[in-house]
């Protein structure tokens, strides 16, 4: 081990002192005489603030639909211009405001729709997780338009960002504080090692050749005692040959942060100095302490990242990884730093030994120790971020290296959240300085992003699962919501990025993200079970494991969409089914790009192991390429951008945006089609009494049985029939030739057994358009007034087309029910007046369509025996209550003691007399049996007693419009 022998640290000096050698021009620094920028007063930001949480109140309550969004971006771009902004920068403004107005838009609708009830699986089990994942990733969306906000950049392409205006008399000299750069190794061995110190050296003479009065102090921290290698014989040669300190640690603990902290202790770097950190495998530019130290001339600066690219191209999986970090380096990165939320990235940085020492040194208890430190130091220490490549270094040489350090990384962001979020959701204790609420939204983004993973897993599994099972997450929506809603969204999504990521990064990026799915779901899964798991270091050779090995979920998820594909197009489903299929398209889009970086890895792996061959087992070196990707285009120089508006003219765009928020136009919910008033279907002078019944008569128990018992000619009758059967126009016929109108129950079912078709939110897709077209052109065709109901007892869990059951909810009623009134519209279907059934027609305004799409009410009362019956008065009061002006037709049944049925048929006899609004009364034969010809059938038959014969007989002379033989 080489010990550093104590040699004199010079102090701190002023900017202006003697010994600054001025004769090279250092870096561009802040004008030293310019006037600081005005900065907006304190209460104009918060009621911007306001103003923007204010509008997005708004827009979720209202949901104005995809015209909002349209007129943000274009109120947004007029604003900016006037205000001065040109060209990407304009362009950003536009985008962010109406990304969030229809982000915003998007999730308030989507959570109206969410599926809560279903059978056999209820529906939220699927809808609440695909709400809060498309939640994850908008947030995520609109977050990105955070850093993208207008930042007035210098005009070089390479800049800090974060750095501010520091008076003279506060300005020190960085030129003098000590420099000690840690270089952490494991087993990476000479290979790796050595063009980095290289470098570092490099870097360092030409910084000393300018500031020839300072020191730096190269250290490599070895580790590989502790892990047991043989490289470090090895290292200590390479060290003494280069002349730097090698410090080998000899008791192991806190992996990197530990093995930093120990050679600090080792070495003395603390107080007044700056400490800098390379991987083994970045080399750093010349220029890179010439480029960084200057940011330090504020004595609140406490470090100081530049960017982390792959040199090494070449590589198909270090080229597609390297347009990851330019997406996060490139853009990200100068967006927080802006808001003084940059974050230390673990390499090719500089940092103050006192900002490090304020929170303890290094936190060891952290896989991602930089982020970590982050945290605790950014309430008291600015930051800032230089864009320029510095350093550029070894990438994943193959897809499990790769994915290991995407696992690394993610279990350590997704536990800062475990650890850290009292620092980042609740107030600093008193008496301590706390983050501010854009540091805590940018470290907020960061600490989530990594459940990305479990967010693309549930957009796999849901498509399939409503494709294959019928399943859905979302209960309510048609293609028209998805129009007005999402597809504004995820086109503004779409373009809004490329537009801020074009020569930055490219497709790339997009691809490798959505392939690192399934490590990034076996991180998560990780932390929320308490394992953290050890440090692990991303290799720098390549393993032996078939890059084929990693796709196995993705060939899962592209098999399980084929299959869906195949049965959508082997069966008729509605528009729901199509925009699932649109979904599992992309998703087999996605993961067959993937597959291309697979097939890639795999053929350089070929292309290694004939070269390792060619070589007498010996891999040639890896060539590191210090200049950015081919197909990120060289920045140009822009002029300088314009200075933020002032604050009377941001007020004024508030005040303007929130005047287009509070008269926003909803008139782009679906239109519903005027009422029918059926000049022969109005309120009859006497209501009509008749008998309910099924399709067919079933055993002399039908209606014209029942007629010749009982000695009548209904005026009206009423049956159920399925969507499967057909109009019977006998029937019908019958009913109008006896001056009354026939009563039509249509119920979505077959053989009285339900089907995937016969939930709400199928017929509201249009799965049953073909049986309800059928049954419109019937009806049409009849041409007499007809009363229909659809979707009876539909605020029950037994009805077949439930709101409360198999994935229905309430909201489906009313869309299914319009769907269903617009194909008979269309058909010409003009005869009919509409009947609403509810279960409880006094309380079922959660259910029922609007007021104008209902011609009439129904109330059903079937008294069971040994139960306290209704009293028909209070129950038609209670429906005339809830639907005032509407017809009450009435559905009754009983099954008691003869005694009992004779009073019951009584009092409604009485109630209904009393009232001028009951268009029907019909006694439904077999009560709810469906089974006449049953045992449980009889008692509820009309004919069952001769007492209730009489009974009812009188019932319809007093009240009916019958005719009496």
């Amino acid at each position: 081990m080489t010990v550093l022998e104590d040699r004199p640290r010079p102090a701190p000096l002023l900017a202006g002192h003697q010994d600054v050698d001025v004769s090279r021009p250092a870096p561009p620094l802040p004008d030293p005489n310019a006037a600081p920028a005005k900065e907006v007063a304190p209460w104009a930001v918060w009621l911007c603030r306001f103003g923007l949480f204010a509008g997005a109140v708004i827009i979720a309550v209202e949901r104005p639909g995809p015209w909002l969004p349209a007129a943000a971006f274009a109120f947004a771009l007029g604003l900016a211009w006037v205000a001065g902004w040109r060209g990407r920068q304009l362009r950003n403004i536009a985008f962010a405001l109406a990304v969030f107005t229809s982000g915003v838009n998007y999730l308030s609708w989507r959570f109206t729709v969410i599926a809560i009830g279903g059978h056999p699986l209820p529906g939220w089990i699927i809808g609440i997780p695909l709400y809060l994942a498309e939640m994850h990733a908008a947030i995520h969306t609109m977050g990105l338009h955070i850093g993208l906000w207008p930042r007035n950049p210098p005009a070089e392409p390479e800049a800090y960002y974060g750095r501010r205006y520091v008076p003279e008399d506060r300005r020190v000299d960085p030129f003098r504080y000590p420099v000690y750069v840690f270089v952490p190794t494991v087993d990476e061995g000479e290979e790796v090692l050595r063009p980095t110190l290289t470098g570092i050296l490099a870097a360092r003479d030409a910084y000393l050749e300018q500031y020839p009065y300072t020191e730096i102090t190269i250290v490599v921290c070895d580790d590989g005692f502790v892990a047991k290698k043989n490289t470090v014989p090895e290292m200590t040669a390479l060290c003494e040959e280069l002349g730097v300190v090698h410090i080998v640690r000899t008791v192991g603990g806190g992996a990197k942060a530990g093995n930093v902290n120990n050679a600090r202790t080792e070495v003395g770097a603390d107080g007044d100095v700056l400490l800098c950190i390379f991987d083994a495998d970045q080399i750093p530019r010349d220029d890179f302490f010439l480029k960084l130290i200057p940011a330090f001339d504020d004595p609140e600066v406490g470090w100081v990242q530049s960017g982390q690219f792959y040199g090494n191209r070449t590589n198909p999986v270090a080229r597609w990884a390297d347009d990851q970090q330019s997406l996060f380096y490139r853009l990200l990165c100068p967006g927080k730093a802006a808001h003084n939320s940059a974050f230390i990235c673990g390499t090719n940085f500089l940092m103050r030994a006192t900002a490090i020492d304020s929170i303890g040194g290094i936190p060891t208890g952290s896989i991602t120790e930089d982020f970590a430190a982050s945290i605790r130091m950014a309430a008291n220490w600015r930051s800032v971020y230089y864009t320029g490549i510095l350093a550029v270094g070894l990438g994943p040489l193959d897809l499990a290296s790769f994915f290991k350090q995407q696992d690394r990384w993610a279990r350590g962001t997704l536990n800062i959240m475990w650890d850290h979020w009292r620092d980042l959701l609740l107030p600093a204790p008193k008496g301590k300085k706390g983050l501010t609420a854009q540091q805590r939204a940018h470290y907020l983004l960061a600490t989530t992003h990594y459940w990305c993973g479990v967010r693309d897993l549930i957009f796999c599994i849901a498509p399939i699962l409503f494709v294959l099972t019928g399943i859905s997450g979302v209960r309510g929506a048609t293609a028209t919501d998805f129009l007005l809603y999402f597809v504004p969204y995820f086109a503004l999504s779409i373009a809004g990025f490329w537009h801020a990521a074009w020569d930055i990064t490219s497709w790339r990026c997009i691809i490798i993200n959505y392939g690192s799915f399934p490590v990034l779901l076996q991180a998560a899964f990780r932390v929320v079970i308490g394992r953290k798991g050890d440090f692990t270091l991303t290799p720098k050779k390549r393993g032996t494991m078939s890059p084929w090995r990693t796709a196995q979920l993705h060939l899962v998820v592209v098999a399980g969409c084929l299959v869906a594909l195949v049965k959508l197009m082997l069966s008729s489903g509605g528009a729901a089914y199509w925009l699932a299929g649109f979904w599992l398209l992309y998703l087999c889009m996605m993961s067959g790009m993937h597959m291309i970086l697979v097939i890639l890895d795999a053929r350089q792996a070929r292309k290694e192991r004939r070269e390792l061959a060619l070589f007498g087992g010996i891999a040639p070196p890896v060539a590191l390429i210090p200049r950015p990707d081919p197909h990120q285009r060289r920045h140009r120089a822009r002029r300088p951008a314009r200075r933020l508006p002032k604050p009377r003219t941001a007020l004024a765009g508030v005040a303007v945006a929130a005047a287009m928020l509070f008269v926003l136009d909803t008139s782009t919910s679906a239109a519903q089609t005027d009422p029918l008033h059926l000049i022969a279907a109005a309120l009859p002078a006497h209501p009509y009494v008749g008998v309910g019944a099924l399709a067919t008569p079933y055993g002399g128990t039908g209606v014209e049985t029942i007629e010749k018992q009982l000695d009548v000619k209904f005026g009206s009758t009423a049956r159920t029939q399925e969507t499967g059967d057909a109009f019977d126009y006998g029937w019908a016929d019958t009913i109008a030739a006896n001056g009354g109108v026939p009563w039509l129950t249509i119920v979505f079912s077959d053989n009285g057994k339900t089907s995937l078709d016969s939930s709400l939110t199928a017929i509201a897709n249009g799965s049953d358009d073909a049986a309800i077209n059928r049954w419109a052109i019937e009806v049409a065709a009849y041409g007499k007034p007809l009363y229909l109901t659809v979707l009876p007892q539909a605020d029950r869990n037994y009805a077949a087309s439930s709101g409360v059951a198999n994935g229905g909810i309430p909201q489906d009623v009313p869309r299914a029910w319009a769907h269903i009134r617009q194909l008979f519209t269309q058909a010409g279907a003009t005869n009919v007046s509409w009947v609403w059934t509810p279960g409880d027609p006094g309380d079922d305004g959660a259910y029922s369509p609007p007021a104008n799409q209902i011609d009439a009410v129904a109330l059903t009362m079937a008294e069971f025996p040994k139960t306290t019956w209704a009293d028909p008065a209070v129950a038609l009061a209670a429906a005339a209550k809830e639907h005032p002006g509407k017809q009450l037709l009435l559905q009754v049944s009983a099954d008691g003691t003869p005694a009992q049925r004779v009073a019951w048929l009584q009092k409604l006899q009485a109630a209904v007399a009393a009232r001028t609004d009951v268009a029907a009364v019909v006694y439904q034969e077999a009560g709810p049996v469906s089974d006449l010809t049953g045992a449980d059938a009889k008692p509820w038959a009309l004919t069952a007693d001769k007492q209730t014969v009489a009974a009812f007989q009188k019932l319809a002379a007093a009240l009916g419009k019958v005719d009496n033989k």
